[in-house]
């Protein structure tokens, strides 16, 4: 008999914890990784344009990459891109540039683009600080996380550390890019 019960034990054992084990996918999205010499290349560009790589479970159905201005005292939106994916990982792009923020999806080797116009004046900025997600960052539905933000200050002595919570910031002037992925499939 206790020979027949052991193995029975065992099997209990090992298929609880397969059960267990793989009952949850990591999602995470961090910058991207390339060859050395497409490195090289993109050095030369790094103030202008940055690459993420997600993965996600089926849990996700789409992403959105929000566009943010410090305006008036408070950050308001001012653009969106989204979709539904197709895929559960894929790579995403934010150039950013003086005058507009373009926005890249890129899935299956295919790529869609949105271009946005940046509006805000920052000639009277006289320092300026930066965030920019450098590590693998886990992703849970519906919760924003910042790609990138740029922020400005009126005055050389102004507190200029920046975190991923850029709302919190004392700053003058500001931009920023989030990117939430959801559970809910978009029209």
């Amino acid at each position: 008999m206790k020979k027949r019960v052991i193995p029975l034990l065992l099997s209990a054992v090992f298929l609880f914890s397969a059960c267990s084990a793989g009952g949850e996918e990591e999602m995470t999205i961090e910058p991207s990784t390339f060859s050395e010499e497409t490195e090289q290349v993109l050095e030369i560009i790094d103030d202008e344009l940055v690459f993420f790589d997600y993965e996600v479970s089926d849990l996700i159905r789409s992403v959105s990459v929000d566009l943010w201005n410090y305006e008036n005292g408070e950050w308001v939106s001012v653009g969106k891109c989204y979709g539904n994916l197709d895929t559960r990982e894929g790579q995403l792009a934010v150039r950013l540039m003086d005058t507009s923020w373009d926005v890249f999806f890129i899935e299956d080797g295919s790529h869609s683009k949105s271009s946005y116009k940046r509006t805000s004046d920052w000639s009277d900025a006289v320092a300026t600080s930066g965030y920019r997600l450098s590590t693998t960052h886990e992703i849970q539905p519906g919760r924003a996380i910042t790609l990138w933000a740029e922020l400005g200050y009126s005055e050389t002595n102004a507190q200029v550390a920046v975190t991923d919570d850029f709302r919190a910031a004392d700053c003058d002037y500001g931009t920023a890019a989030t990117v939430t992925f959801s559970s809910d499939v978009v029209d």
